[in-house]
């Protein structure tokens, strides 16, 4: 195999992982997030689409084609590559910010319950029991 069949083999595998994760992020995300997701979405598919083009046409390139293209490929591929990148970085800094929220709303709602058990703290136990006897009747 020499270094021109090597580089498009590279390329190709590349282009496929991309082209999973892109297919796995709108799987996982599809009818779940909002307009902002499906936007971010579309925009790496646009760039997969151009890096797709791209690699057609250096694989259809000839010999005195091949380094121009190749260098336009490289362009493509990098800016795919940054994109991912960049969105990756986006997301996982919108979840941890998600995360942090329900974080905070869980500790408010658990102090919540805690000042209404200490000042309600018969009427607490006569509410836990009846749930409980009602979960224990539904799971029977």
């Amino acid at each position: 195999m020499n270094a021109k069949e090597k580089y498009l083999k590279s390329l190709k595998k590349e282009l496929e992982n991309y082209t999973k994760q892109l297919s796995s992020i709108q799987s996982d995300f599809k009818g779940k997030a909002g307009e902002n997701v499906e936007k971010i979405t579309q925009s790496l598919q646009n760039i997969l689409q151009d890096a797709v083009t791209a690699y057609g046409k250096l694989e259809t390139a000839s010999t005195a084609e091949w380094e121009p293209v190749k260098a336009i490929t490289n362009e493509a591929f990098n800016h795919l590559r940054r994109s991912f990148q960049e969105k990756i970085n986006v997301s996982t800094g919108q979840i941890k910010d998600y995360a942090e929220q329900i974080g905070e709303n869980c500790h408010e709602q658990l102090d919540c319950v805690a000042k209404y058990v200490r000042d309600h703290p018969l009427k607490s136990l006569l509410i836990a029991v009846g749930a409980g006897f009602i979960i224990g009747k539904i799971l029977k």
